[in-house]
């Protein structure tokens, strides 16, 4: 009689059966378990993972659309704060002027200036300003004078912010002990500074405000309709 021969195994084969029977799987002594390993030929190292090509491609994608969308609107809120920003520095100082004028009942004077010691009638007030006690007004522009007092200043706005004062205010802004603004001579005092950012983000409808003083010194804020990015003065 010829013996039956026994089928090949493969080895790896082999090697799964015993890891299946030692996790549950069915066997004689366990018929009701279910099988959980299949076993697939060539891929007895594991499984490899990765990316195809396509995948790649899709993802890269994706990124570039992201990043079209997000970047400018993250420019243009980068830009919208700081024109806030400028903008509230500006009111407060005039705010604290004015504020200190009728406390001190004498002359405050906000004005231009490019190192925190005197005011200058060359550039725009984005350079920096200063606010001092103005006791003495001999000449037609703000001047600080020997024994006035500095109270406070402000360095040179960054993040293309530009800061131009109106015919009224292009150099100083002043408030008499009544806190009305006032010139060196003391008529009345009204005009407008305008904050400007020239950043590309931005629109023309959202790039400037206008701040105005009137002659009550009451100060008020405003955004025009449309300014340039070359940022004139209202």
């Amino acid at each position: 009689m010829t013996s039956a021969t026994a089928p090949t195994v493969h080895p790896a084969q082999t090697a799964l059966q015993r890891l299946s029977r030692a996790r549950g799987a069915p066997s004689a002594h366990n018929p009701d378990v279910k099988h959980s390993f299949t076993y697939w030929p060539g891929r007895a190292r594991g499984l490899q993972a990765g990316f195809t090509l396509i995948e790649l491609m899709v993802g890269v994608a994706i990124m570039a659309v992201l990043l079209m969308v997000g970047v400018p609107s993250f420019q243009s809120a980068v830009a919208s704060n700081r024109l806030t920003s400028s903008t509230n520095d500006v009111v407060s100082a005039l705010a604290l002027a004015r504020t200190e004028a009728i406390r001190r009942g004498t002359r405050v004077t906000v004005c231009k200036s490019t190192n925190a010691t005197a005011c200058v009638t060359s550039g725009n007030w984005s350079q920096g300003w200063i606010i001092f006690i103005d006791t003495t007004r001999s000449t037609a522009n703000a001047t600080v004078d020997t024994g006035e007092v500095i109270l406070t200043s402000q360095a040179a706005t960054t993040g293309n912010i530009v800061m131009v004062g109106s015919t009224g205010v292009p150099n100083f802004v002043s408030f008499a002990a009544d806190g009305q603004a006032k010139l060196m001579n003391g008529t009345s005092q009204a005009g407008t500074l305008r904050v400007c950012s020239t950043a590309p983000a931005l629109s023309d409808a959202r790039r400037a405000r206008d701040i105005a003083i009137t002659a009550s010194g009451r100060v008020t804020t405003t955004t025009p309709a449309s300014v340039a990015a070359t940022c004139p003065a209202a």
